[in-house]
This record gives C-alpha cells, structure tokens and sequence, in this order.
C-alpha cells in the first residue's frame, strides 16, 4: 500500500516565556524543532520563545514533562497537520504582531492557550479561517480540565508566508487585557510570595479568580488597587471584606475616591486580629468535616 502523500503530523506548540529554564532543553529533545520567532527581534529572548516541535511518539520524555508542565502554568498546545514543521513555524509566525494605530505595533500571544479561543474571536472570521487553513486540529487545555479542540479544514494545506493584516482598535485592546488581566496578576502574587506556586494551575486560578471577581464589587479600576484587594484575600481570608468594620472602610473609599491602601490604613488592628481569628475558626470547622 502507498504511502499517504500528505500524512497528519502532530505538533507540540510551547512557550517558552511559561517555564524559560526548562522548555528550551525539552523541545530540543524531540526530532525536529523550531524557534516560532526566528528572524523577528523577539528570537532574541532565547529559551523565552515560542517553539514548535514534532512528536514522532506520543511515548516521549520530553511531552510528558511538557505536559506536566502545561498543567503547572498553561504553556503549550497540540496542533495536527498536513504540512511541514519548517512551512507551520512559517505560517504561525504571521500571525504574531498587530496594529494598533498611530503607528503601533504589539505582538498578540495568541498561542497561549488561555488566550487563543479570546484571540479567535477578536480577530474574526476572516483571520481565524486564515490561521486555521493548514490546521486540521488544535488542542489545548488553558483554563479547562480537559482538552478542548477546534477544527479546521480536513485537507488544508494553504499557509501565509507574509505577515497577515491584523489590525486592533482601542475596544479589542481593552478587551484582551481585561481577558489577560486575571492570568497576569496570580502570576505577579505567585511571584512576590502571596499564593504559593506549585500543585496544578487550574485550582489555584479557579480560587484566585472567585476573589478577583469582588474587585468590580468594591469598583476598584485601578490595578495597584486590584492587586491589594486580592493581597488581602490572602492575608486575611476571602471573606476579610465581610467584616462590618472593613466593609465602611470601602464603602467609604468608594464615596472619597481614595486609593486602597489608604482606606485599609484606616482599619484598626483589633479588627484585622479578629478577622484572622474567624479565618482561623472557619479552617478548624472545614477541616473538622473533612475529617
């Protein structure tokens, strides 16, 4: 039997930003791999790029720690094809910077997987069927416990060799950074100390973003103001705006426009020792029923 002309490889797409010390070095253990960035100025973020391998065997080393890396911080995603590592890293490539107008540029990290399904909607019809062209299946996981798929066309093979035209008013803009907004700021608390990093993604976002969503409660825009909020839900438990005393203090700011930081500094220490009592008796009761 002859083989299939244009057969289906599966690719592994990886960023690199995601986990910079250890990406790199697994992706150059698979057979064939490339920098996604080449001949941009952004390959100059070495094994901060983002890479496109091939997976010859779903048994490999590499994918697996790839893949538990995935579930630690969403970096990568699987991508089946009919046409060549060196014409998909090509294609992928053209899709990486937008206009903003007045004469700016920005790259758009649609590939992260817990932006590529936001990505797709702001671009449209017209710029997704072009990404999607040479595409037959992409998988990824991002904010979802399991694998979610998009389709493209069965035997596409049609790949942009030129930078596609994609152009982002104010609104879009603003959009995907308020889409990006929660991912950025667990990072930043995972980072300074507040959240501990390890263990899987999904919980610690999926309980991060339910103390994120009392920012717009409390009409805290700014986000040094949103950070601090979320800082205390650390602190002081994720009910630490439900004590009597706290809640005037913000409903205060609300009414002076102050910062937050400045409207916490007018709570007395006695309730902030009373609300760590109740965050203390809270845990002793849920882990009294787990028992």
């Amino acid at each position: 039997m002859a083989a299939e002309r244009n057969p289906v490889c599966i690719y592994a797409l990886a960023d690199g930003a995601q986990h910079p010390l250890l990406i790199g070095d697994l992706m150059r253990e698979a057979s064939e791999h490339r920098n996604v960035y080449a001949g941009m100025p952004e390959e100059d973020a070495g094994d901060a790029s983002l890479f496109l391998a091939l997976i010859a065997n779903a048994d490999e080393r590499w994918l697996a720690k790839l893949d538990e890396l995935d579930v630690q911080a969403p970096c990568m995603s699987l991508i089946w094809s009919r046409v060549g590592i060196d014409a998909l890293a090509t294609h992928l490539r053209q899709f990486l910077i937008a206009d903003l107008g007045d004469g700016l540029n920005a790259m758009v990290r649609y590939f992260d997987p817990r932006n590529l399904r936001t990505a797709m909607r702001l671009w449209g019809e017209d710029t997704t069927r072009k990404l999607m062209a040479p595409i037959l299946q992409w998988k990824y996981r991002g904010h979802e416990p399991e694998w979610k798929r998009i389709d493209g066309p069965l035997h596409g093979q049609q790949v942009q060799t030129e930078p596609v035209a994609i152009t982002l008013d104010q609104q879009q803009v603003d959009h995907l950074a308020a889409h990006s907004e929660p991912d950025e700021m667990l990072a930043g608390l995972v980072e300074d100390g507040t959240v501990p990093g390890d263990g899987p993604y999904l919980p610690r976002f999926l309980d991060f973003i339910e103390r994120y969503k009392r920012v717009a409660a409390w009409q805290l825009a700014k986000p040094a103001d949103r950070v601090g909020y979320c800082q205390y839900s650390y602190r002081y438990g994720a009910g630490f705006d439900q004590d009597p005393e706290v809640r005037r203090a913000l409903e205060q700011r609300i009414r002076q426009g102050e910062t937050f930081a400045v409207c916490m500094e007018r709570v007395p220490d006695y309730v902030w020792n009373r609300v760590i009592a109740r965050q203390a008796n809270q845990q002793t009761e849920n882990d009294n029923d787990n028992d």
